[in-house]
C-alpha cells in the first residue's frame, strides 16, 4: 500500500486539492464574485510560493497538483467568468514567484 502511495502521490494530491478547490470555490461564491476572485488570486500566490520552493527540483508533479486545485475551483465557481478565474490564478502564481525570486519576500525554512 505504501509503495503505491509513493509512486502515485501526485495523483492523490491532485484529487485532494481538486476536492478542496471545489469546496473553497463553493464557499467563496456564496459571498460574492469579488471574494471568489480574491481567493483564487491568493491561492495562486500560494502556488507560486510552492513552485519557487521547488524551482531547482522536479516540478512536473507540482504543476499537476496546482492544476487539480484550479480544475476543482473552476467546477465550484457558480458565478463569474472562468477565464477571469484562470487568469487571476496564473497571475497570482507569477506575482508570488517574482516576489520570492527578487527577494522582496523571504521565507525561513522550518
Amino acid at each position: 500500500m505504501t509503495d503505491f502511495f509513493f509512486r502515485s502521490w501526485a495523483e492523490f494530491f491532485f484529487f485532494v486539492l481538486m476536492v478542496a478547490g471545489f469546496i473553497i470555490a463553493l464557499w467563496a461564491s456564496s459571498f460574492s464574485v469579488f471574494i471568489s476572485y480574491i481567493v483564487v488570486f491568493l491561492s495562486g500566490m500560494v502556488g507560486g510560493r510552492l513552485l519557487y520552493d521547488r524551482k531547482k527540483k522536479l516540478t512536473i508533479p507540482y504543476y499537476l497538483i496546482l492544476s487539480g486545485f484550479l480544475i476543482g475551483f473552476l467546477l465550484g465557481t457558480l458565478y463569474g467568468s472562468k477565464a477571469v478565474v484562470i487568469t487571476l490564478f496564473v497571475l497570482g502564481i507569477l506575482f508570488s514567484y517574482h516576489l520570492y525570486n527578487k527577494g522582496y519576500i523571504k521565507d525561513l525554512p522550518y
